[in-house]
């Protein structure tokens, strides 16, 4: 009998164990939720009742190693004072968790950001000590420069230093790669995350702001706000492709167009080598370079929040977890996901190899942590000096969006994308029913913003749905501008199925994806499939033949989606 009860404990446990990442997609799948990487992965399987439940909030690169680790910790049923601990996994990119946790709309017990710099600013943000000084790290990965192999070895690589200097020269030049032998590959295009959502990009414009200064440390307010400093970072800012929420929609795109699509991007290490082992067959390799200057180390850090909302029992609960992970997380199964041990004194292990593109040697030069008040201030230069955007707003007023008051929640969506955009920036807004119409053309947005606002709000459902022709207009409206010196996109959202177009779907991704892989001026479009009825494969369809993304979202999460699709401009 006693054997029989220890067979059905053990079951539950597994039971719980599996229900902590039973919501989890495969990591590539960022089309399927409303929040994209920002999402939340919920659990809602059973626990015991008198269990300490935890909430662990961890970056996406450390997705899936999160889901073998943590339903064997569920499994194996650790307890603190005679009670079990169960821990719950969910995703967040680290700046949306920041932000959150700030706010108090998030509260996990535990937090794992991809850098200890998200701890900083957190604490600076909230005016109070959330997270301690000093916690254990538990994985590493350095920031690099992700470069196609080709165009590396034409700046040297491996053998020759490559830093910033290089990077700004081929910013800048107006040969492009034909000054290093390589004309076939155009102009340079840059990519990177934006930092307000991401570690990678927080870290790259840090490291710059550190190289345009001439410091490793030490880097100070008045460093960042000085002019040759922000002029030689907007110089390099003027070649990127595209900002993004997370290295995977970029991973993503290379796979998709190759070097059409960016010269380089800046990443984790750990991501470099996830996409090298998944490259499309025959696709070029690439390599890593650590810039000269010195770079970051995501250290992984494992927090245990000193906030309200955590009892005595699930710190208690949080620091068991804690070291149940130290124990688990050798430099072997480190290794297995792409990450350095999190020892910086322990010897990273293959595939962290020469042959998959990387450097175990390296970086020779690690920077260190600005002061959380630096970079606050970053980020805010960063918004000042971002390379602007021409950007058309599409939105479907059809009919059916009267229902569940979907009209009303995409408004405040919108009102809440419009608060993220610069005075920089110029945006448009064209409706479509049954038929396609520009009710604000693209235009300044320090002029327009209250015009736009205005319109937004008037905003009202009736009519068909001209999806495909709306898309089309949109992306022409772009186009018309002829300007290449800006990002440039469209943001579509739609509720139903296409029944009003003269267009066809077939001529309209045509036009979509004539550009996508190549020299001239690239139009991303990013679409939303609004509520159950969207017609989600051809939202997907659309986005991916333009080198952009889609989304999911529903009345209740149509503002997240919105701030998320944010995150490239």
């Amino acid at each position: 009998m006693r054997n029989t009860r220890l067979a059905l404990v053990v079951v539950a446990l597994l039971a719980i164990g599996f229900a902590a990442f039973s919501s989890f997609g495969d990591s590539g799948d960022e089309a399927s939720n409303g929040g994209g990487d920002s999402a939340p992965a919920t659990t809602s399987g059973p626990a015991p009742a008198d269990a300490i439940k935890l909430i662990l909030a961890f970056s996406p690169e450390k997705e899936e190693m999160m889901k073998a680790l943590l339903p064997r910790f569920n499994a194996e049923g650790v307890e603190v004072e005679g009670r079990p601990v169960v821990a719950e996994g969910q995703k967040w990119s680290s700046g949306d968790a920041q932000t959150r946790i700030a706010k108090g709309t998030l509260k996990p017990q535990i937090w794992s950001p991809s850098s200890s710099l998200w701890g900083r600013l957190l604490n600076f943000q909230a005016d109070r000590t959330y997270v301690a000084d000093e916690n254990p790290s538990l994985v590493r990965t350095p920031l690099v420069v992700a470069m196609w192999e080709p165009l590396a070895r034409a700046l040297g690589w491996p053998g020759r230093p490559i830093g910033f200097d290089t990077i700004l020269e081929l910013a800048t030049s107006q040969r492009g790669w034909a000054a290093y032998g390589k004309p076939t590959f155009g102009s340079f295009k840059l990519g990177h995350t934006n930092p307000d959502f991401s570690t990678s990009g927080l870290s790259f414009v840090a490291a710059q702001y550190y190289t345009a200064a001439g410091k490793r440390e030490g880097l100070t307010l008045a460093d960042v706000d000085r002019g040759p400093v922000r002029r030689r970072v907007r110089q390099i800012q003027s070649s990127i492709v595209h900002y993004g929420d997370t290295t995977l929609f970029f991973a993503d795109q290379l796979k998709a167009n190759g070097p059409g699509y960016a010269s380089a991007v800046a990443m984790e290490e750990a991501t470099l080598l996830d996409y090298n082992r998944t490259r499309p067959k025959g696709s070029l390799k690439l390599v890593a370079i650590y810039p000269s200057d010195g770079t970051f180390v995501s250290d992984n850090p494992f927090l245990v929040l000193d906030a309200p909302w955590v009892s005595e029992a699930q710190a208690a609960g949080a620091r068991a977890l804690g070291i149940w992970l130290a124990r688990q997380l050798t430099p072997e199964l480190a290794a297995r996901y792409g990450f350095r041990p999190g020892d910086p004194d322990a010897r990273a292990l293959p595939p962290i190899t020469r042959a998959n593109g990387v450097d175990p040697a390296q970086p020779a030069r690690v920077l260190s942590l600005p002061e959380p008040r630096v970079l606050n201030r970053i980020k805010r230069a960063w918004r000042e000096d971002r390379k602007p955007a021409n950007l058309m707003l599409v939105v479907d007023v059809s009919g059916s969006m009267q229902e569940e008051d979907k009209i009303g929640q995409a408004r405040q969506g919108l009102q809440v994308f419009l608060r993220q955009l610069s005075p920089r920036d110029r945006v448009g807004l064209l409706t479509f029913s049954s038929d396609a119409s520009e009710v604000v053309p693209i235009a300044p947005f320090a002029g327009n913003r209250g015009t736009l606002r205005a319109r937004v709000n008037e905003l009202i459902a009736d009519g068909d749905t001209a999806l495909y022709d709306a898309t089309s207009a949109g992306w022409n409206a772009v186009d018309k501008l002829g300007d290449d010196a800006r990002i440039n996109a469209v943001v579509v959202l739609s509720d139903g199925a296409d029944t009003a177009s003269r267009s066809p779907l077939q001529s309209v991704v045509r036009q979509l994806a004539a550009r996508a892989r190549g020299e001239g001026r690239q139009i991303r479009v990013f679409t939303i499939a609004y509520g159950a009825a969207a017609n989600k494969q051809v939202l997907a369809d659309i986005a991916a033949a333009s080198g952009g993304k889609a989304y999911a979202g529903d009345p209740d999460d149509i503002e997240a989606v919105y701030l998320q699709i944010s995150s490239f401009f």
